[in-house]
């Protein structure tokens, strides 16, 4: 019987694998190329995509967001960039170095979904454990702990059992032992997860304030406004796919672009049938807001609107957010949020 890599050979692609030492490796972070991680059910032999043929370059100080669906692989690409999977076929590098190798982890700092805590240990125990782990010496592990926990604000709290901190205060002692050791890259999965908007905008100036440092984010979420914020491109995965990876600014610019034009009080307009169909009438206190999908179509609509008496109050362009547009992809894709990926 053949083996599982002969039934599976890896996938010619773009990206030719290498040792790691050329000159796109002095630019990039991360690179995969074909990396694919397929689950075989021990029991019905069925086999589940997780990942398929992901090609990734992410350059140096670049924030990345990686967003999809639940199950849409996100998790699972996380973990094999940091070898905790193993890949089906195909290969990964960090900072040119194999992922799997220990040369591959000793620059990055790992925040994973749903962190595991000694909770017989305090914030301060817990971090300085982490610093240790990373390799810094008892002396500076405790001092990058202390300077660490009031970062996060947790220093009021820096002996207290972590068995007793709140979901959230876990989400920020998880964040600082991901940082105590200054790290070169940082991969998140769902940073955000259980904060309040203090605890998300507080998490956000500390990835904003390592960006600033020249530290590589590549960070998975489903709260999209602090994707758009945060990063210079996003990666968008549906069904184990990758789908498209493009800067921010390129991908809501090339949305539909919409205008807003607020009137005042609630005048009865006959609306000409060529223009019906790309407004939308929104009723406001003392005004009316129409939103008009086709910007193109602004000096039309006004000459209407003036000639009808209607006295405007403003005209507002407005552009789709990152939200609309991934909701758009993943609509059209006939994506779900837990996608069904079964192979033969």
């Amino acid at each position: 019987m053949s083996s599982w890599a002969e039934r599976n050979p890896v996938r010619p692609n773009s990206i030719q694998p290498g040792p790691g030492h050329g000159p796109a490796e002095a630019r990039l972070a991360v690179r995969a190329a074909g990396l694919t991680k397929l689950y075989r059910n021990p029991w019905t032999l069925r086999v589940t995509r997780g990942l398929e043929d992901l090609d990734l370059e992410l350059e140096r100080g670049e924030v990345m967001g990686y967003v999809g669906p639940n199950g849409a692989g996100k998790t699972t690409t996380l973990k094999l960039l940091t070898g905790l999977h193993k890949p089906t076929r195909g290969e990964a590098w960090i900072f040119g170095q194999p992922v799997g190798s220990i040369a591959s982890r000793r620059r990055v700092g790992f925040l994973p979904e749903q962190p595991y805590f000694y909770d017989y240990l305090t914030g301060r125990e817990y971090l300085e454990l982490a610093g240790r782990l990373s390799g810094l010496s008892g002396r500076e592990a405790g001092a990058r702990a202390a300077r660490w926990l009031g970062r996060v604000s947790l220093a009021g709290v820096e002996r207290r059992r972590l068995r007793k901190y709140s979901k959230g205060m876990l989400q920020r002692l998880g964040l600082a032992a991901t940082l105590i050791h200054e790290p070169e890259l940082l991969i998140l999965d769902e940073p955000m997860s259980g904060l309040d908007p203090l605890g998300r905008r507080e998490v956000r100036d500390l990835l904003l304030e390592q960006r600033q440092r020249g530290v590589t984010v590549l960070f998975s979420s489903h709260i999209l406004p602090d994707v758009e914020m945060l990063c210079d491109r996003v990666a968008i995965l549906l069904s184990g796919r990758l789908t498209r990876v493009t800067r921010v600014s390129d991908l809501v610019d090339a949305g539909p672009q919409r205008v807003e034009i607020r009137c005042e009080g609630r005048p009865l307009l006959q609306v000409p049938p060529r223009i019906a169909p790309l407004i939308e009438r929104v009723e406001h206190p003392g005004e009316t807001a129409l939103v008009l999908r086709a910007a193109e179509r602004l000096n039309e609509v006004l000459e209407w609107l003036i000639g009808s008496g209607v006295r405007i109050r403003a005209v507002t362009p407005q552009r789709a957010s990152l939200e609309e547009l991934y909701i758009e992809a993943a609509q059209a894709s006939g994506e779900n949020g837990n996608p069904e990926r079964r192979m033969a």
